[in-house]
């Protein structure tokens, strides 16, 4: 075990893994399908963005925030900017010019975070189908590689399952996980990082983080996580100094380099959207209760305990070790995320999905002993999904 600090009873068989992913992945596709591509097939006024808007931004873009109508013609309303310029970037990839897009400008930070309507170009679907089915993909990607990484982690089978459900049935896979957004994809590659060095690959993480930020540049919260897991494998003699900081460090300028190479190649902004603190936004979020309950229901079942895990490895090792931890590390950036987004934008639980695979795992490790194991272990749950041999280890598949 080299990530978090695991408390495992039993090895997760690979059959029981597979069942339970198999049964997440149809709940991302049923709770997904309620915003998928942007169809809204239920007819509830999920969105709450107004249907026209327009706001100057630069001399040259004054831009106009309306209904989109897809190459299909459906009509997608009502939008929030960010909709807008990633299915434009899609027709734009398509080879469209920026004159002929559904948009005055394309904007600085969507343009780079393009890589999701990169990939999405290639589908033979109108600009927003495309996305939501790319991001549906990057979503269920991200499912499994959570339950494999908890599995390295030693999981055990019950609580691979309730780790792994609150990872997925969750209030973002529901609103955002199929939409036309990308964060599904900055997820998925945050996951796979995060599997690798639950399986010792320090060094395959590079590659990921070069890749990572076209996605979007949250991917970067990985580089003080992957110096945490470093710092933590040297104080614990599972690794020379050398041996565990150099691929942090070399991941750290891999990061960097790719950012300034990204930003070369991505398409051009025509300006950038203007993201500055404020206090009449600290205001206007401190009183939007739907986003902030919706920021509870989003954040908290993960949050709860992972702050509950945290004071247990305070008690017990100490509260700096407890805060170097790399999990702890993990939701602490996304925290910070979420806490730049409530000074500077509108509030919400979609910023902390970058935080879910390291909260994920704290969650699993809380599920692990005392009272919450005990809990876990009385729950009545399907023997078709988890089956009642399954708590003992398998040692063909460990």
């Amino acid at each position: 075990m080299t990530v978090g600090a695991a408390i495992p009873t039993a090895v997760t068989p690979r059959s029981t893994l597979w069942r339970v992913g198999l049964a997440l992945s149809l709940c991302v596709l049923v709770l997904g399908s309620l915003h998928f591509a942007r169809y809204d097939w239920t007819g509830l006024p999920l969105d709450r963005a107004p249907v026209t808007a327009e706001r100057r931004i630069s001399s040259d873009c004054l831009e106009q925030i309306r209904p989109y109508v897809t190459e299909s013609g459906r009509v997608v309303s009502p939008v929030v900017v960010d909709e807008q310029q990633y299915m434009a970037l899609v027709q734009y990839y398509r080879g469209t010019p920026v004159s002929d897009l559904q948009v005055t400008c394309l904007y600085d930070p969507f343009t780079f975070r393009s890589g999701t309507s990169w990939i999405a170009h290639f589908l033979p679907f109108e600009e927003g189908l495309a996305l939501g089915l790319t991001n549906t993909a990057m979503l269920i990607l991200a499912v499994w590689l959570m339950l494999f990484t908890l599995r390295a982690q030693r999981a055990s089978p019950r609580v691979l399952l309730a780790a792994g459900a609150l990872f997925t049935v969750a209030w973002n896979t529901l609103f955002f996980g199929t939409a036309v957004l990308v964060d599904s994809g900055v997820l998925a590659a945050l996951c796979l990082s995060w599997y690798l060095l639950a399986k010792n690959r320090p060094w395959l993480v590079l590659p990921v983080l070069f890749l990572g930020y076209p996605l979007k540049e949250t991917m970067g919260i990985f580089v003080p996580v992957f110096l945490a897991w470093a710092w933590k494998e040297y104080r614990e003699g599972r690794r020379s100094l050398v041996g565990a900081g150099a691929p942090a460090v070399l991941g750290a300028a891999v990061f960097v380099f790719g950012v300034a190479f990204w930003r070369q190649v991505m398409p051009e902004s025509g300006a950038a959207w203007p993201v500055t603190p404020g206090f009449d936004l600290v205001e206007h979020n401190l009183g939007a209760v739907v986003s902030l309950v919706t920021f509870a229901v989003g954040v908290g079942p993960l949050l709860v305990p992972s702050i509950l895990r945290y004071r247990r490895m305070a008690a017990s090792d100490g509260w700096f070790s407890a805060l170097t931890n790399p999990a702890v590390v993990g939701v602490i950036m996304a925290l910070g995320i979420c806490f730049w987004s409530f000074i500077t934008v509108d509030l919400t639980p979609r910023l902390f999905w970058i935080g879910f695979p390291f909260a994920t795992t704290l969650a699993a490790e809380w599920f692990s002993e005392g009272r919450p194991a005990d809990w876990l272990a009385k729950l009545r749950i399907p023997s078709w999904l988890l089956p009642s041999d399954s708590n003992t280890p398998d040692p063909a598949n460990s």
